[in-house]
């Protein structure tokens, strides 16, 4: 368990430093500093942070992050926790749309990116396989396990998919359903107007989208795009570039479309925006999760919801493999990062710089 909210601040914010990869690679390298190495948490801790992150809108790794935070420290600790994770992205946002909206161009950037790509799979691949070692303890959760896999990589709808996977964990353990059966279930002084106007576009995205930041996308483009003319479709796209390219959630976009508008000011705003309404929303869950969370049936759904947590895990290395090792130079590193990973438990951190270091290599 972490010492004091420094410790595991300091943690936070080196997962938001090193996140490449969306939320699926920032989960793995948060599992790899606050359960394997800190031990702030243990992997049951991590799932249940995941299953909550997932029923709400908005961003999922600041759910989760909060959550883990909460839980250690209460209201401070959740405070601490999402500002930290969301910290060193909103930093290099702000540097990164200078840098575009005064040159128009990030010259050679997408190529550091290549090779770290390739280890966010690896990494990805590791943590679903021990998390898999952890959490699936029987033939019930193999069955949900291998369910919930399927799905994902049909690519159905993925908090449907956490759902149905907590029901079956309570049709398992509570009902008498045959195993065929079950397994047929498939500001500012200057414009106060303006800043809150761009405050309550991002609130209100932040309020009703779920899905995870890339389910955001569209609803951004359509507000600053059609409806508010803020961005160009051009300046919009290369946006969402950035927010893919830089470390955190994907949702760090709306820093960029803050700061086109009103400069720093106006991405504080926006960030503010679109992160605050599922922090308040997980307040609330988990004070009522605390509250029911001895109830059999709960435990239950929770049991079935961790398989699925493995399930995603896993497909979201399989595509990633796909995508990030067509290349075979890229193929073997990436490889060899899994082997380090998996048999000499080499820290993940060292092995993203390796990654950047060895797309210059490449080139």
């Amino acid at each position: 368990m972490a010492k004091n909210l420094g410790d595991l601040s300091k943690s936070i914010f080196k997962v938001g430093l090193f996140g490449f990869g969306g939320g699926l690679g920032m989960l793995a390298l948060l599992r790899a500093e606050c359960v394997k190495r800190k031990k702030f948490i243990t992997d049951d801790d991590l799932a249940t942070a995941v299953a909550m992150g997932q029923m709400l809108p908005g961003p999922f790794v600041p759910n989760y992050c909060e959550y883990i935070g909460y839980h250690l420290f209460g209201i401070r600790g959740a405070l601490a926790a999402g500002a930290a994770l969301i910290l060193p992205s909103f930093i290099l946002m702000i540097v990164l749309s200078w840098f575009y909206l005064t040159y128009n161009t990030l010259p050679g950037i997408t190529l550091v990116f290549k090779g770290i790509g390739a280890v966010i799979t690896s990494i990805i691949l590791w943590a679903s396989y021990e998390m898999g070692r952890v959490l699936i303890k029987n033939v019930k959760g193999v069955v949900i396990f291998f369910f919930a896999l399927a799905l994902f990589l049909l690519r159905f709808d993925p908090i449907l998919t956490v759902i149905i996977s907590g029901i079956l964990g309570i049709a398992f353990e509570h009902t008498r359903f045959t195993r065929r059966a079950i397994l047929a279930v498939p500001i500012f002084i200057f414009d106060i107007r303006k800043a809150f106007e761009l405050f309550g576009v991002f609130a209100k995205i932040g309020t009703v989208i779920f899905g995870g930041g890339y389910a955001a996308i569209p609803f951004i483009q359509n507000e600053v795009c059609t409806t508010r003319n803020w961005l160009t479709v051009k300046e919009f796209v290369d946006a969402v570039a950035l927010g893919q390219m830089t470390p955190g959630p994907v949702a760090i976009t709306a820093t960029f479309v803050g700061f086109k508008v009103m400069g720093i000011p106006g991405a504080l705003i926006a960030t503010l925006g679109i992160f605050l309404p599922s922090f308040l929303m997980l307040l609330v869950m988990v004070r009522i999760y605390r509250r029911i969370s001895s109830n059999i049936y709960v435990r239950s759904f929770f049991n079935g919801i961790k398989a699925a947590v493995v399930a995603i895990l896993l497909s979201t290395g399989v595509f990633f493999a796909i995508l990030n090792w067509q290349q075979p130079a890229y193929a073997v590193f990436g490889t060899v990062a899994l082997f380090l990973l998996l048999f000499l438990k080499f820290e993940p951190i060292f092995l993203i710089l390796a990654g950047a270091i060895f797309s210059l290599i490449a080139r």
